[in-house]
């Protein structure tokens, strides 16, 4: 190859795969290893086990498995670069269910789980900020104001911070050109007046965790221009309502009498978090593009949710007259509604992660949605259901008098009952039904979240690619080692899911998996098989595929000839398209490997030539062969492997022979059209080291796929 023309490495819609210059020690891999320990710190149950189950943003399962005090969860999995952050979910052995987001900044995940993760939150978070969040009046002050006197006037300009000390007085704030900050640390301390704070420079009050204040201008406060911030760490009132915009964040006591209003504002969108204590008496106004996130408690007489508005409940949100829903809930926690909720048209109320949400009547005309079975709507009077309204997902919907009114849709996925057992935690006094004790199979893990209730030597489902049962991934090969290809990378392609099966300790126990050969575009006689993390000798109960002789490790033949598999080779429009050919595998462990050491991931699957011999095997970069290739061929042709350095099966310019994928039935190129000019953005998530473009596989918008460049059917 010649690179003189290409040292820049610009890349254009054109350039194919072979024409770009690889990185050094480039790998291949559209994801990476994760390794995951989480220890329970929990003493309340002794030794009985908690099941830990991590997921992905989206929802898909990565790994689950137990954990004890002695004992913790560990699992490697092969993680998609396109996921940065995780969810771990603790379920604990009196059922009670918390999760905790982790963000993936490294290639492993160290967590210490404690009881309980989600907790009463009004004096702990008043307590930590105290300590940890708030400022103070003694340091960062440009000017600093002890009141002596009632109806004093504090200035702030110039973008100073001014900072309050004093108590039992009265005074007023004037915001001048230049903005700034007003601190206030002093007790008993009265606002009567915020004068010309609609100036459009940053402006911010800060209520120190010291400090008691109440803002009483005898009307509304208006503090609503987009460059306002409000923060409070102490006690706060404010009579007569407020209208605020801009950023807000409790994290101690705040009382507002009166309407509370997030103004609508785009740029920067108004945003508004509350760690601590909020009462509203009066109207709770969520406006449009308003962000809205409770992470403490809070309690109003009426909510109402403006359209675009997102509101995210992580724990408890009580109110006591009625809730007026037009727009995006997230809730996480709990929601209790006195009266009446009403979801109104083109809104969705979600439920996640064993979440609840109770009251008295309800009028659906939008969508309540659940991500998961854990999730509870319970109602305690009436249901009424429009035409347009719709229960979907996956979630519990109790009203114990039955759907009175029901005119629209409910989803099979729906659970119309009411036993779904809901602990009660902090943030949820309410909780709901009866806690499982069943252990039909003596495992030491409960029914509910045994994948396996019924048999003692499983317990856990584990999948690759993580996501669930309608995932999987693609390996794509080139036959022509060690002499390069075309890089059309279609001469065997072969989608597929592994399930791996484990038990209460964590022991692999079982696998099996679907594969599917989708195309043939070589002409060689290629055989295709996977090698196992594991020895041949524990391996037993072979289904659906060829346990191969001559072995270390577990390797499975699933065929001999590709060409007696497809009649047609799937990769030429002209010739008639073979259907996809399907292989059920699955195999017995005995005294597994841990999942830890057994790893989720793409194993080591390979392509042999059966026309050149058994030796001659293609591996993903990076894999080395079974015991059965031949050490002695690196080197020859155009293969630069050098095992001492773990360098295997790629050229002295770094090119493979396969790839993988995270992606079900990935679409693959037409015989003869490099890879790089169907996948645009390929060739520059090469070029970049796997940094940018990382989704080239997957995104589907313009500029990413030339869609003339790929094998079609009739049904795709």
């Amino acid at each position: 190859m010649f690179y003189s023309c290409k040292k820049d490495q610009t890349i254009s819609a054109d350039t194919s795969l072979s024409e770009i210059k690889v990185p050094d020690g480039f790998t291949w891999e559209s994801s990476r290893d994760i390794s995951f320990k989480v220890t329970i710190a929990d003493n309340r149950f002794q030794e009985d086990i908690h099941v830990i189950a991590i997921y992905s943003a989206d929802g898909g399962l990565i790994t689950k498995g137990a954990a004890s005090l002695t004992k913790p969860f560990e699992s490697k999995a092969y993680v998609p670069g396109t996921v940065n952050e995780v969810y771990v979910v603790r379920t604990a052995p009196d059922n009670s269910s918390t999760s905790q987001k982790v963000r993936l900044n490294s290639d492993r995940v160290t967590l210490t789980l404690s009881a309980p993760l989600v907790q009463a939150v009004s004096s702990l978070n008043n307590t930590l900020n105290a300590a940890t969040g708030s400022p103070d009046c003694t340091t960062g002050c440009t000017q600093t104001v002890t009141l002596t006197k009632n109806y004093e006037t504090v200035s702030v300009s110039e973008g100073k911070t001014v900072c309050v000390n004093g108590s039992n007085k009265s005074f007023d704030v004037q915001f001048g050109s230049g903005g700034g900050t007003l601190r206030i640390c002093g007790a008993n301390l009265t606002v009567l007046e915020l004068a010309n704070n609609r100036i459009n420079d940053p402006s911010a009050i800060i209520i120190t965790a010291e400090a008691s204040v109440v803002i009483d201008e005898k009307k509304s406060t208006n503090f609503n221009q987009n460059n306002n911030t409000l923060e409070n760490y102490g006690q706060l009132t404010i009579e007569g309502g407020i209208n605020l915009a801009g950023k807000l964040k409790n994290n101690g006591v705040l009382t507002v009498n009166g309407e509370y209003s997030t103004e609508t504002q785009t740029s920067p969108v108004t945003e508004h978090t509350n760690n601590g204590t909020l009462i509203v008496n009066g109207l709770l106004d969520v406006g449009s593009n308003s962000l809205f996130y409770n992470n403490g408690s809070v309690r109003t007489t009426d909510l109402r949710l403006f359209n675009h508005a997102t509101f995210v409940n992580n724990c408890k949100l009580l109110v006591t007259n009625e809730y007026d829903h037009s727009t995006l809930m997230k809730n996480y926690g709990y929601i209790k509604v006195e009266k009446e909720v009403f979801v109104n048209g083109s809104s969705e109320l979600a439920l996640y992660n064993g979440s609840m949400i109770s009251t008295r009547d309800i009028k659906i005309n939008g969508t309540i949605k659940g991500y998961d079975a854990g999730s509870l709507f319970k109602v305690s009077n009436e249901t009424e259901l429009t035409g347009a309204g719709e229960l979907a997902g996956n979630f519990s919907y109790c009203d114990a008098n039955g759907l009175e009114k029901n005119n629209g849709t409910i989803e099979h996925t729906v659970s119309l009952n009411c036993n779904l057992y809901i602990p009660v935690s902090g943030c949820n006094a309410e909780g709901n039904g009866s806690a499982p004790v069943k252990d039909t199979d003596g495992d030491g893990v409960l029914d509910n979240i045994d994948d396996y209730p019924h048999d003692a030597t499983r317990a856990f489902n584990n999948y690759y690619p993580s996501g669930g049962v309608d995932d999987g991934a693609t390996v794509l090969f080139e036959d022509m080692w060690p002499v390069k290809g075309d890089y059309d990378m279609n001469d065997v392609v072969m989608s597929y899911q592994l399930k791996v099966i484990t038990n209460a300790a964590n022991k692999v126990v079982e696998l099996s998996g679907t594969y599917n050969l989708n195309a043939r575009g070589g002409v060689f006689e290629n055989g295709f098989g996977i090698e196992f993390p594991v020895s041949r000798s524990l391996v037993s109960n072979v289904k659906g595929a060829v346990l191969e002789e001559g072995q270390d490790k577990a390797v499975l033949i699933l065929f001999m000839n590709m060409q007696n598999e497809l009649m047609y080779m799937n990769t030429r429009p002209a010739d008639p398209f073979s259907p996809v050919k399907t292989y059920t595998i699955s195999f017995s462990v005995s005294n597994g490997p841990s999942l830890n050491e057994f790893g989720l991931g793409e194993y080591n699957p390979f392509i042999w030539d059966r026309g050149k011999g058994r030796s001659y095997e293609v591996h993903l970069p990076g894999h080395a062969p079974t015991s059965l290739g031949d050490p002695k061929l690196f080197g020859s042709g155009h293969d630069a492997s050098n095992p001492a350095k773990g360098q295997y099966y790629v050229t002295a310019e770094g090119f493979p022979w396969a790839i993988s994928v995270p992606m079900k039935n990935l679409p693959y190129p037409l015989e003869g059209k490099d890879i790089g000019t169907a996948y645009l953005k390929l060739s520059q998530w090469v070029v970049s080291g796997g940094v940018n473009f990382n989704d080239w596989y997957s995104n589907r918008a313009s500029g990413y796929r030339n869609d003339s460049n790929f094998y079609k059917t009739g049904d795709k």
